[in-house]
């Protein structure tokens, strides 16, 4: 989804605040509040607050492709490990509670458009990794790792990246 200039500013800042609060907890009067803008203009964007999250969940689509692919070595086997190690640090600094789109989908259960959001960037990421990885079952293995070591984050830490990059070693030998 293509969204203005304005939508963009606002559904940064409501990746800020669903990263902060969750997705249950805040009402959308603490959204325009956390925000800083009026109802009116929130609503104006974005019309409920289903489609709150879908804004903030796509704008943070676009950031972790964008943060994944920075330095990105063009060596299949560099690129594994450095696909691992942004993940890292991506946790560290944005998402110290695991993945932001499972936990809309576990606010939000048979909501057809959250899960359609979700469902297309766990799609796009799977995508991003057989582009990189050139080799569609190394991707879909490197999926799973992915999205192992984003589950198991908030309980493991840094001993997820460890245990993540010790299976892509023997994947790579």
């Amino acid at each position: 989804m293509m969204m203005t200039p304005k939508q963009t500013e606002l559904a940064s800042k409501l990746e800020q605040a669903f990263a902060l609060y969750g997705f249950a907890q805040p009402n959308v009067a603490k959204l325009k509040d956390y925000i800083g803008t009026t109802l009116k203009t929130l609503y104006k964007y974005f019309p409920s607050k289903e489609d709150m999250i879908i804004g903030a969940l796509n704008y943070r689509h676009s950031r972790y492709i964008s943060f994944l692919e920075t330095g990105c070595p063009p060596s299949r086997n560099e690129a594994l490990k450095h696909i691992f190690e942004r993940l890292s640090l991506w946790l560290n600094t944005y998402a110290p509670r695991g993945c932001m789109s499972l936990q809309a989908l576990a606010s939000y259960p048979g909501n057809q458009e959250i899960e359609t959001a979700v469902n297309e960037h766990k799609h796009d990421v799977l995508l991003w990794l057989n582009q990189k990885l050139k080799d569609e079952a190394l991707a879909q293995t490197a999926f799973l790792l992915h999205e192992g070591m984003s589950s198991a984050w908030p309980v493991l830490g840094e001993d997820a990246l460890s245990a993540a990059t010790a299976a892509v070693d023997t994947l790579l030998d």
